[in-house]
């Protein structure tokens, strides 16, 4: 009955029909798989956030500890493996930081950032670590230029300092006028920055694709935000880290707004907060089911085409007979 089978012209369509099917079982399997992980990532997140936050010396400890301690603390940012190891399990634990100053002169634009579809820039300003933390290891002239930090200079001294993305700007100008370092007015509260609480992340580096920046050269706008570029053209050592601003204050406590809650224009009443990330698990789950069922779709679809020519075979041998 299902001699014809075995021919070689139905030999041919076993074998395609089995590769299909192991190529939709693979698949599903991988959604699958992908599914969990995000699932489990997600899980981490949230785990993270709801940690304490972590003060200056424990946030720098936990980098060393992290990064290999001493040898990875004096090579600075440039010569760390970002994204993997312990380092990746520091991403999205708050921090609560007390710092010395902004470098102003070091401020850098992530350019092609947008914000509910308006085109946009995020605006990165390497931060000193507080001097209490820093002290024991400078002399007092590094120790006097800390604290002069905000004057719009770059910071000297080789302290150990700390990428702030302070939020998100608009285009037409602002991003520019950001980091110009002449712009005191325009910065306006956030020349008292003296305290900030914000989330870590990640290093972001260029992958297969995607926009390079030069590796040479003092950059004020870059495609990423590229900790170990940005440490090239600072005077601060900083840690291999970035920091998203949420909160941010004055030596003395008060909160400095930014955005609806700023008080008055300039750069602090165009800053956007950047959003915490999304916990959507994605359409993975949704996908391992489709090639679950284009695999059962075409065992049942298949097994009916054998059913089907073997009844017509034998249709037919009947009616030869």
């Amino acid at each position: 009955m299902y001699s014809f089978a075995r021919t070689p012209r139905w030999l041919a369509g076993h074998a395609l029909a089995g590769g299909l099917l192991v190529i939709f079982l693979i698949a599903g399997f991988w959604q699958l798989s992908r599914h969990h992980e995000v699932r489990d990532h997600n899980a981490a997140i949230i785990e993270r956030q709801d940690m304490r936050p972590l003060d200056v010396e424990e946030f720098l400890t936990a980098l060393d500890a992290a990064v290999g301690a001493s040898d990875a603390a004096d090579a600075g940012a440039a010569a760390v493996d970002y994204g993997s190891g312990p380092l990746a399990e520091l991403e999205y634990r708050p921090v609560s930081l007390s710092v010395a100053g902004v470098g102003w002169g070091d401020a850098v634009q992530i350019r092609n950032r947008s914000l509910r579809g308006v085109p946009g820039c995020h605006l990165a300003l390497p931060m000193a670590a507080d001097v209490s933390a820093t002290a024991s290891a400078l002399d007092d002239d590094a120790t006097d230029e800390l604290r002069a930090a905000n004057s719009g200079a770059r910071i000297e001294g080789g302290a150990r300092g700390v990428l702030v993305v302070a939020g998100w700007l608009p285009t037409g100008g602002v991003c520019e006028d950001a980091v110009d370092k002449g712009a005191d007015a325009f910065r306006g509260g956030l020349s008292d920055l003296r305290h900030i609480e914000g989330r870590i992340r990640l290093s972001q580096q260029r992958g297969l694709l995607g926009p390079a920046d030069p590796q040479q050269g003092r950059l004020d706008s870059l495609a990423r935000t590229d900790v170990g570029r940005i440490d090239q053209q600072t005077s601060l050592d900083l840690v291999p880290v970035y920091i998203e601003l949420t909160t941010a204050a004055r030596a003395d406590g008060t909160p400095i707004g930014v955005g609806d809650d700023a008080a008055g224009t300039g750069l602090t009443a165009l800053l956007a907060p950047l959003a915490p990330p999304e916990l959507d698990v994605g359409p993975h789950l949704g996908y391992t089911f489709q090639w679950f069922s284009f695999a059962a779709v075409a065992v049942v679809g298949y097994t009916l085409v054998l059913r089907h020519q073997a009844r017509k075979g034998e249709s037919e041998q009947i009616a030869d007979d």
